[in-house]
């Protein structure tokens, strides 16, 4: 009896069911029962202690991500605000690089009559606009301002906020170009610039000539 009582207890741990030992063996049911009531009730505990350990890691490696991320998000807001502190307000030197620099990168270099500057940052179209008419000295009559949308952005709101941002009348701005993405394949494209992208232009070739010149000038140090 003692040897049929320990092969069903290695059965069971073996993960045989009460009816698989009960042909094995050919002990009634409700014998294995008695001799598994403690191994299978010490079991179960053992089955929630272990689903209950691993909630408990689950939930701590959730905090520590958590933590880990917001430390990360600290670090890096005091980083950038600490970087941001360090520039100054700029005076008109600093504007005259920081400018060409910008027009040299984003600029269309490829025009023959007039400057042509484009972005969809309005940040950026406040700087270069500063530079325009701070450093250029450009006469608010002859900047050329022009949106470039697709089919499903207002070019009125449009309009009505790149003029805000670059400070320009709105009687100013010409036709806004219609822009139709070749991976759209027709399809209307999704929303990732609210507001299209801004172009200005600037009506006078000796502008773009003094700027190509400061390139020019600024591509030496390179």
């Amino acid at each position: 009896m003692r040897k049929d009582k320990e092969k069903a207890i290695e059965l069971r741990k073996q993960g045989k069911s009460y009816n698989e030992i009960n042909k094995i063996l050919q002990i009634p049911k409700s014998t294995l029962s008695l001799w598994l009531k403690s191994l299978d009730t010490s079991e179960v505990i053992k089955n929630d202690n272990l689903t209950r350990a691993k909630e408990i890691w689950r939930q701590n490696i959730i905090k520590y991500n958590k933590a880990r991320a917001f430390k990360a998000q600290c670090n890096a807001k005091t980083i950038r605000l600490t970087a941001a502190n360090e520039i100054k307000e700029l005076n008109k030197d600093d504007l005259k690089l920081i400018g060409v620099a910008l027009y040299w990168a984003e600029g269309y270099n490829r025009a023959k009559w007039s400057a042509l500057f484009c972005n969809s940052d309005p940040r950026m179209v406040k700087l270069i606009m500063r530079f325009f008419r701070e450093i250029c000295e450009v006469p608010e009559n002859l900047f050329r301002p022009q949106v470039q949308i697709h089919s499903n952005i207002s070019s009125q709101e449009a309009e009505t906020y790149w003029s805000q941002i670059s400070n320009l009348n709105k009687s100013q701005f010409g036709k806004p170009l219609m822009q139709l993405s070749k991976s759209s394949q027709r399809k209307r494209p999704p929303r990732i610039l609210p507001y299209g992208t801004f172009r200005i232009g600037i009506a006078n070739v000796n502008v773009l000539h003094k700027i190509k010149g400061w390139i020019e000038g600024l591509a030496r140090n390179a």
